[in-house]
């Protein structure tokens, strides 16, 4: 999954902050800052699109993703606070705490070209559309730069609303979520295999969405599509740390596969792998590059 092919970046739009633990540890996080910094470790550089405020953590991430050898022409600075969230671990799952009214609520359109002569994917997730300015920001970039699209669901309430939807995964070309996710969207049980396909199906039909795929825990994960569906069992895991991050790790790697044209039914089990390793990890990503080199 390391090899360095002459490819278009991805570029990865949305939410970068930092995660406080109960210990007192602070990490670098935000789902799509999770995925942007995983794929510069897995040799797919991105280009991420957020912005951080002119405080010490926004520094702090500035001089992280340099440090990282990340692209940085994507970050944007404003007079907001840098993202933040509280995390505690309830019966091994993770709870958020999400400060409003932030940077990365406050995301203008890029001064560089968004089209597919400068970038392979166009990924975001759903959390930085809470705001106006952000989601307006993702939506021009929706309707503009005809980009294939990998949107990844992360519904955390009260800042999830129905009625963006059809903006943000109409006509999509891949959907990621979990099961419960899925149920929600849907209105419909996901508790059995046959169940998750039918919803899918359901949820590729309302919205014109190419490929669903659909995270499921300790059952691994599912794809569904126009040639069929798949799933990729989880193998015996010999350390979890804890699960932050797992679902990130799980789009870093289904977009590395995307981007290099790789089949859904080799994806899926790699993208399941590199989740698994991942909750070995305290938080979602991690510096050190021989990390990512066993891929």
């Amino acid at each position: 999954m390391t090899e360095i092919q002459q490819t278009l970046p991805p570029l990865i739009a949305g939410e970068v902050l930092f995660d406080h633990f109960p210990d007192g540890q602070r990490i670098l996080g935000g789902a799509p800052m999770n995925v942007a910094w995983n794929l510069q470790g897995l040799g797919l550089p991105p280009v991420f699109l957020s912005a951080i405020g002119n405080d010490d953590d926004g520094k702090q991430i500035r001089d992280s993703m340099f440090s990282w050898g990340m692209d940085t022409r994507g970050l944007q600075q404003n007079d907001r606070p840098t993202g933040r969230v509280a995390v505690t671990i309830v019966d091994g799952q993770p709870q958020y705490e999400i400060v409003e009214n932030v940077a990365f609520d406050f995301i203008s359109r890029p001064d560089f070209q968004v089209n597919p002569s400068e970038f392979s994917i166009l990924a975001y997730g759903s959390l930085a559309c809470r705001s106006h300015q952000s989601r307006e920001t993702i939506t021009d970039l929706i309707r503009q730069s005809s980009l294939r699209r990998f949107v990844d669901i992360n519904i955390r309430d009260p800042f999830f609303d129905a009625k963006w939807l059809s903006t943000l995964i109409g006509d999509a070309t891949w959907v990621k979520l979990s099961e419960d996710e899925l149920s929600r969207l849907v209105d419909e049980p996901c508790q059995h295999e046959s169940q998750i396909y039918e919803a899918s199906n359901t949820l590729r039909k309302r919205f014109g969405i190419n490929t669903v795929l659909v995270t499921c825990g300790s059952k691994g994960a599912y794809g569904i599509g126009p040639d069929g569906q798949t799933h990729a069992p989880v193998q015996p895991l010999e350390k979890i740390a804890d699960t932050v991050g797992a679902g990130d790790a799980f789009a870093s790697a289904t977009i590395a596969g995307l981007v290099h044209s790789r089949p859904l039914a080799e994806i899926l089990p790699n993208a399941v792998k590199f989740a698994s390793r991942v909750c070995g990890l305290t938080g979602a990503t991690t510096s050190d590059i021989r990390f990512y080199q066993n891929e």
